[in-house]
């Protein structure tokens, strides 16, 4: 997993990612190991994005859900419009961002493949937390959706 977190970090520094900072850099690497935990199916690849089960709380539902309807997700995208520090210490740090979920799609049951709905534009204060020598999220909160694009 941390093989694909630095690579996408990699590619994400070499074709200019959305935000500046290095922490919307590392978000980018949890959004790929959160993504890949969605397509996966593996709530336990959860634990390598957000501090604890509680903060995972969301996803993890999410997950079941998708499980208990015989979806499962094909590929997911996340779509980051923009990213910046808003607040920083040695081992938190405070982001505001706009992203939305891009092109993402589930297999059926019966194996034919559904794209999901798009997803509009969605402000969150995301809060990245050091845990030992690794960052994960500590916190999210959306607030308004940006106008549709």
């Amino acid at each position: 997993m941390d093989a694909l977190i630095g690579l996408f970090w990699l590619l994400t520094a070499m074709l200019g990612g959305t935000g500046d900072a290095p922490e919307c850099l590392l978000l980018g690497g949890l959004d790929a190991a959160r993504a890949q935990a969605f397509v996966a199916d593996d709530e336990g690849g959860l634990s390598d994005v957000y501090v604890d089960e509680r903060t995972a709380r969301a996803d993890i539902e999410m997950l079941r859900s998708y499980r208990e309807r015989g979806l499962r997700l094909v590929g997911m995208l996340l779509r980051r419009e923009s990213c910046g520090v808003t607040d920083r210490s040695r081992h938190r740090v405070t982001l505001d961002l706009v992203d939305r979920l891009g092109p993402t799609s589930v297999r059926t049951e019966d194996g034919r493949q559904q794209d999901l709905p798009r997803d509009r534009p969605t402000q969150r204060t995301v809060v990245l937390e050091q845990v030992g020598d690794v960052w994960r999220v500590a916190a999210v909160e959306s607030g308004q959706r940006s106008r549709k694009r």
